[in-house]
């Protein structure tokens, strides 16, 4: 610690007149020091290290930004341009309105997947009474709305997504979700949803439906569909090359049979056979984050402001891995990891990021890091095993 000499000028009054006078004082000036310690971070799929910075004894404070804080930038009012002064926040922000994840949101939703996924790992079984093959312990759902859109998609989420999954919890007992949000060509906002709970199709059909009748989208469907067929079974041309003609024969006479009452609104996904599922459900749920030219080509969805994007339950909304400072025998096995798999090592200026799976991490025997693993587990999600993999 060292001290200087700093000057304050102080003001007195004397009979009514203003005088100034300078007292001089010492100040203390501290030294500050910068630590860095290494840091290792561990996902199921991923490896990070890097230093995380110390001050003692604080930070110093932030230098004045050399950017403009605002600009002037051309508006048109009233017919006219004009220049308006804004602030410059918004010429360097990430956040996106048009219904892509940015960068930072889909490496959050992926993170999701992933550790949803290793908590609940898929377990195939059979139906007793059909004998058919199902996925017992996850649901792969996408929610539609069977008549054209007429309210928010705020509301939309609002009013029936979040009573959807309130009904899953109470009933289903579903803790674990996650959820993407994306526009079709039509216009209209559908879901993508993964459940931690196997929930029969004419269970989840049945409750959407009720829930989104609510605004009246049921009932809206039943005065289109008796409209368009009122002569009888009509065939949709538009729709041929994806839909057969004796596939919406069956449908319509199924609708008609129902009152219209029973639109297929939800589709479940069978998982059954997929190797790889984390990979088939990321690619899934993320595949809107195409360029123009690949969207304008093959997706049916259209980037438009659809508000939050994507969702996860509490517990897996805002993962941050398990981490620990790197002592000699982490960095032993990092340094093992890194011979053994260079290919997989990619090295920054401030991070190194590895990737690896745990099974890669199991076969070299670097149980150290599983340990610590398997203890962030039990730790923030109460999941226990005697081996992570």
């Amino acid at each position: 610690m060292v001290y200087q000499e700093r000057a304050e000028l102080k003001f007195w009054y004397i009979r009514g007149q203003k005088v100034s006078s300078t007292k001089y004082f010492k100040v203390a000036k501290f030294e500050r020091k910068l630590t860095l310690i290494p840091i290792l971070k561990i996902h199921p799929s991923q490896l990070i290290t890097y230093n995380e910075t110390h001050w003692y004894p604080s930070r110093p404070p932030h230098k004045e930004k050399d950017k403009e804080t605002t600009t002037l930038i051309q508006v048109e009012v009233n017919g006219k341009i004009e220049l308006k002064r804004v602030s410059t926040k918004f010429l360097y922000s990430t956040r996106q309105g048009n219904g892509k994840l940015s960068k930072q949101a889909k490496k959050r939703l992926e993170l999701a997947i992933e550790y949803f996924l290793l908590l609940n790992k898929p377990q195939n079984g059979k139906s007793g009474n059909s004998g058919q093959h199902y996925q017992k312990q996850i649901t792969f759902t996408t929610l539609t709305l069977p008549s054209k859109q007429i309210h928010s998609d705020t509301e939309i989420k609002s009013k029936c997504l979040n009573q959807l999954l309130i009904e899953l919890s109470r009933y289903h007992k579903v803790e674990q979700y996650v959820w993407r949000a994306e526009k079709q060509k039509n216009g209209n906002i559908h879901f993508h949803m993964l459940a931690d709970r196997y929930i029969i199709w004419q269970d989840i059909r049945n409750r959407w439906n009720r829930i989104i009748n609510k605004l009246g989208y049921i009932d809206r469907y039943k005065i289109e569909q008796e409209k368009f067929h009122k002569a009888g079974f009509q065939v949709r041309q538009e729709l041929i090359q994806t839909w057969p003609a004796e596939a919406q024969k069956k449908a319509y006479e199924r609708g008609k049979r129902l009152n219209w009452n029973d639109p297929n609104s939800t589709d479940i996904h069978s998982i059954y056979g997929i190797t790889n599922i984390k990979n088939y459900l990321t690619k899934y749920l993320t595949k809107g984050e195409k360029t123009s030219e690949e969207h304008s080509k093959k997706s049916t969805e259209i980037p438009v402001n659809i508000g939050r994007g994507w969702a996860a339950s509490t517990i897996l909304s805002n993962i941050k891995g398990a981490s620990s400072q790197i002592d000699s025998k982490l960095q032993e096995h990092l340094k093992n990891i890194e011979r053994t798999f260079p290919e997989k090592v990619y090295k920054a200026v401030y991070f190194t990021i590895i990737d690896i799976t745990l099974e890669d991490i199991h076969s070299l025997h670097c149980r150290e890091l599983e340990i610590i693993f398997a203890e962030y587990l039990s730790r923030q999600f109460n999941y226990y095993s005697q081996l992570i993999i």
